[in-house]
């Protein structure tokens, strides 16, 4: 009896096995190779994945895929190509640059499309990733959910799969073949992320057309959007201290930053006892392949003579201030600074230094990139603090500069 039964059990799963199998297959022509082509030279300058959402021809894709074609549409196209190897022209006709998604139409649309999934997915679920890797032909990819990324201000799905390039925007499946995310590709690790469905949905349902003559003025909306709240919470709340140094500094300020630190301790000989940390918010938006926004980096840095005179550890210490987000002057002005000493004097023994430097976005209007760095000196110790903040206005900026420096000083 209980080998009848262990027949029959292993016969049900073989079929159901066989069906699941079926059923995915069927859904490798629902997937697009979504490519932006540059006319003058003759070939595609990027390739991502897409899939249709409606039968009137709506087409889900990552933003960053098509994000050529945003900053140029004047020298780029994007066109779709089909399983069968069918090639079209494809409209943009909205774009989310926050959750990395875009809205395309089909010229003529299939009759078959996806639909998205009515509840989320549960924790260890399997996902079935659909895409286009390195223009290789459609592949899935199989790997479970691991639930919501943990440093992240934004929602994004954790998955344990190989995305790789040219897979982004390609549907991630629930075992009903329903969508539960927008692929977002990585170099091929398991360590991947999906956009989650319900965002595309929003997108796909909000019946919107962004004109092209209107596309930067959308982005810098979508970013001031996004970044008032997000700031606007870091400056009402109190921020967490823990020792640096032999002093309370703030790090790890909310869910979403991580910290990293580093001494010189383990150096036999060493003239100077340095310990650094640096912090990252882990969200920062995709514009182009050369410029981002909405980076937020802060570090500490400190170091203390142990056999150095005044002059020569003054002379060792070479404070130095960077964006993280490199920006060629295409997009952004250079840099303004200003530098004024708070506490003392350049001739006494202590003093604190602070210089701040600002730049603005050329194409994104009352959008700034913001430097800060606090030096202070005091007995042959000295501790540099360095800010970097990325596509702010000008008030934020102003609030944060202050409350970045009223809580290291």
């Amino acid at each position: 009896m209980t080998k009848h039964l262990l027949v029959g059990f292993l016969l049900f799963f073989m079929a159901h096995a066989a069906i699941a199998q079926e059923s995915f297959e069927e859904y490798y022509d629902l997937v697009y190779q979504i490519r932006v082509v540059s006319p003058q030279a003759g070939s595609k300058s990027s390739i991502g994945s897409g899939f249709q959402v409606s039968k009137d021809g709506l087409i889900i894709t990552n933003y960053h895929v098509v994000s050529a074609y945003v900053q140029s549409p004047e020298t780029h196209e994007i066109e779709y190509q089909s399983h069968t190897g069918l090639k079209g022209g494809l409209e943009l006709l909205d774009f989310d640059v926050v959750n990395d998604l875009a809205l395309l139409r089909h010229s003529n649309p299939s009759e078959r499309v996806l639909s998205f999934a009515s509840s989320e997915l549960k924790k260890g679920e399997t996902v079935y990733a659909l895409g286009n890797p390195r223009d290789y032909g459609t592949s899935l990819v199989k790997g479970p959910n691991n639930g919501m990324v943990e440093h992240s201000y934004d929602d994004q799905i954790l998955f344990s799969g190989s995305l790789n390039p040219g897979m982004s925007g390609g549907p991630a499946l629930n075992a009903d073949g329903e969508v539960v995310g927008v692929n977002v590709a990585t170099a091929g690790s398991q360590l991947s992320f999906l956009v989650p469905a319900a965002k595309a949905e929003l997108l796909a349902r909000a019946n919107r057309v962004v004109v092209q003559e209107d596309y930067q003025e959308e982005i810098t909306r979508q970013i001031k959007v996004w970044q008032r709240p997000r700031i606007q919470a870091l400056l009402d709340q109190p921020w967490p201290t823990e020792p640096f140094a032999g002093e309370p500094l703030f790090g790890e300020i909310r869910k979403d930053f991580q910290c990293w630190g580093y001494t010189n301790d383990d150096q036999k000989e060493r003239y100077v006892a340095t310990a650094s940390k640096s912090c990252r918010a882990g969200n920062s938006l995709y514009l182009d392949s050369e410029l981002r926004a909405g980076e937020l980096y802060f570090s500490f840095a400190h170091s203390e003579s142990l056999s150095l005179t005044a002059t020569q550890f003054a002379r060792s210490i070479k404070p130095w201030m960077s964006a993280n987000n490199e920006s060629k002057f295409e997009h952004s002005t250079n840099y303004q600074c200003l530098a004024d000493f708070v506490e003392g004097s350049e001739t006494e023994k202590a003093y604190t230094r602070v210089t701040t430097c600002v730049r603005a976005f050329k194409k994104l209007p009352g959008l700034f990139d913001s430097l800060l760095m606090i030096e202070r000196i005091e007995n042959k110790q000295k501790l540099v603090t360095h800010l970097s903040i990325s596509a702010l206005e000008k008030d934020q900026i102003q609030d944060f500069n202050r409350k970045f420096m009223e809580a290291s000083l």
